[in-house]
């Protein structure tokens, strides 16, 4: 026989008041998680330690993405396409470098995003910042393993992050001079 799936709502009443239930086909959906089966938080993270030997050789070639997108701003200018292509490298690299273990070149990465979103004039951007931000990100993921590696792709992020910006906002003071006062 075909389930009615239209089944009314039931009433419980009480002696100062009624309750409308309405009933749960939900619960036909539902499954028990038994013991045997593993949690999938824990098989999450165990899938991504079998998977992070291969996190530094993917990164690498999302490097290469990178790098063949900045050839192409550097061949083309900043046309559509170019630009394009230059902002999805660098915001792949933003979005896996973190879960890829190399959070300080999706730094570097989400510097050069902004600066591609939200440039006054893109072309006015000196192309040697754009090389200087893939060269980082190449650089951090190579050399990660060096002493100082960390403290020094530290600094490099956030003065490229500082020098974006400047061009985001060319009028902007630096340190303090021409700045308006902050307090009247």
């Amino acid at each position: 026989m075909a389930e009615n799936n239209n089944l009314p709502p039931g009433i419980m009443k009480y002696s100062d008041h009624e309750v409308i239930v309405v009933p749960n086909r939900l619960t036909k959906a539902l499954k028990v998680a038994s013991v045997e089966q593993p949690d999938p938080v824990v098989a999450a993270e165990e899938a991504l330690e079998e998977l992070s030997g291969q996190f530094e050789s993917w990164m690498g070639d999302e490097c290469e993405r990178l790098d063949e997108a900045r050839q192409r701003v550097q061949a083309e200018g900043f046309t559509e396409g170019a630009r394009q292509n230059l902002f999805r490298a660098a915001h792949d690299i933003k979005g896996h470098a973190a879960t890829f273990g190399f959070p300080i070149a999706g730094d570097v990465a989400e510097s050069l995003c902004r600066l591609i979103e939200q440039a006054p004039d893109l072309s006015a951007v000196p192309l040697n910042f754009i090389d200087q931000c893939v060269d980082a990100v190449r650089a951090i993921i190579r050399e990660r393993d060096l002493v100082d590696a960390e403290r020094t792709a530290t600094t490099l992020a956030h003065e490229l992050q500082v020098l974006a910006d400047k061009l985001i906002e060319p009028n902007q003071a630096t340190d303090g001079e021409g700045a308006p006062p902050l307090a009247p």
